[in-house]
């Protein structure tokens, strides 16, 4: 008898796994270059106020504000000049006097009663080491104070935000060496005696998956290849749940007679099983939990595998983990076709965004293909059709998420 599913929609899927999802992943501590785009594990503070000490913002010559006042390009006020340059980073041993100045370098410290940055360009150096001040400063002008930049105790990255470069640069400069991260891991299994017995046509899906999977910030993926074999089957998820994060079984997710994930899961007892999300593609997706970890099935298909992570598994793991990744860049554009999807239905159609006499289109690129990789190579976006709507007509403005750069002017 066909077995007839009833597909959940996406934010109920979400609510039902997170109640399950017991599992906390370990925290990984990593070298400050190892930790970029992880997902960071705990709270950091910075230990110090940046700047440390007062910094110049411009290249120019440090001086005592009330040594300046007054000057105009017409009468200059002189200033002795000091030996030497303040280099970025350095803090001069010399202390300023009345009516001396020295020169400095965008990033150097300020030193002792310097309070202001005359900028090169209102200055003119003399023979004889003499420098012209043609404009006043105020004081504090042209400077960077002790903590502008970062108070002690200002956060730098907060548990479960995704790792920047300028995360790392603000760890660095607090005296931090290290970042703990969480330690997530994941085994992607592909499943089909088609895969196993064909060099010409090998499982591409996988590095979608394990691309997919390092962009969100897991540390290790493993890849696996299993027979359309109950047993085989049933072992590699267990294993995947004692020594992973999260198990991803790539194809096996069909209605037909040889599908075997279903089962090979149900025999490991789950908590939780949902076979049908209201996704277009990637219907047949099936989310289950055991050992309080999830088990994605998902379509070998490409496209239908991608838009099973983006529209479901990308949530969940924010659900989850309290994980807050970057939204992606969007747009306004002219969808130049229509695009259409069953109501009740969350729709993943790809898109090439482009300009033309000064407008931004959409054109849908193969709209109806889950296994199409050949549409996320020529396309540059997605359009997310809500399930309360049926599609967008053409001539509509709908929102697109970037992946790629728009393409400028297409005759």
């Amino acid at each position: 008898m066909r077995e007839l599913w009833r597909l959940e929609r996406v934010e109920n899927v979400v609510r039902k796994a997170v109640r399950e999802l017991t599992y906390n992943p370990p925290l990984k501590e990593l070298p400050l270059g190892e930790g970029l785009g992880k997902i960071c594990g705990e709270n950091y503070f910075s230990r110090i106020d940046l700047p440390p000490n007062p910094k110049a913002t411009m290249d120019g010559y440090a001086v005592r504000s009330l040594d300046c006042t007054g000057a105009t390009h017409v009468n200059p006020i002189t200033l002795r000049l000091l030996e030497g340059v303040v280099r970025p980073g350095e803090k001069p041993s010399v202390t300023l006097g009345p009516n001396t100045c020295i020169a400095i370098e965008t990033g150097g410290f300020l030193p002792e009663n310097a309070d202001a940055v005359v900028k090169v360009e209102d200055t003119t150096l003399l023979n004889g080491g003499f420098v012209e001040i043609h404009k006043p400063v105020a004081r504090y002008e042209n400077i960077s104070l002790p903590g502008e930049e970062l108070k002690k105790g200002d956060p730098i990255l907060r548990k479960g935000d995704i790792i920047h470069p300028w995360h790392l640069a603000a760890l660095e400069a607090s005296g931090f060496d290290e970042v703990k991260v969480l330690d997530l891991s994941a085994l992607v299994i592909c499943t089909g005696d088609e895969f196993l017995n064909s060099s010409t046509f090998p499982p591409f899906t996988r590095q979608i998956v394990r691309g997919w999977l390092a962009e969100k910030g897991f540390l290790r993926i493993e890849l696996t290849l299993v027979p359309d074999d109950l047993e085989r089957i049933r072992d590699e998820v267990r294993r995947g749940v004692n020594d992973h994060t999260l198990v991803i079984v790539c194809g096996g997710s069909s209605r037909g007679s040889r599908d075997l994930v279903p089962k090979a899961v149900d025999s490991l007892s789950p908590s939780l099983r949902i076979r049908g999300v209201a996704i277009q593609p990637g219907k047949t997706t099936t989310l289950c939990v055991i050992g309080g970890k999830p088990v994605l099935s998902i379509s070998g298909l490409p496209v239908a595998a991608l838009s099973s992570m983006e529209l479901l598994l990308a949530p969940l793991i924010e659900k989850w983990l309290h994980v807050k990744y970057p939204p992606k860049p969007r747009v306004k554009a002219i969808l130049t076709r229509r695009l259409t999807v069953k109501r009740g239905v969350k729709g993943f159609a790809r898109v090439k965004v482009y300009r033309k006499n000064g407008e931004t289109y959409a054109e849908p690129l193969m709209v109806g293909g889950s296994g199409a990789i050949r549409s996320l190579i020529l396309g540059n976006g997605i359009v997310v059709i809500p399930e309360d709507l049926e599609g967008y007509d053409e001539g509509d403005e709908v929102e697109v998420e970037l992946y790629g750069p728009i393409q400028e002017n297409l005759s």
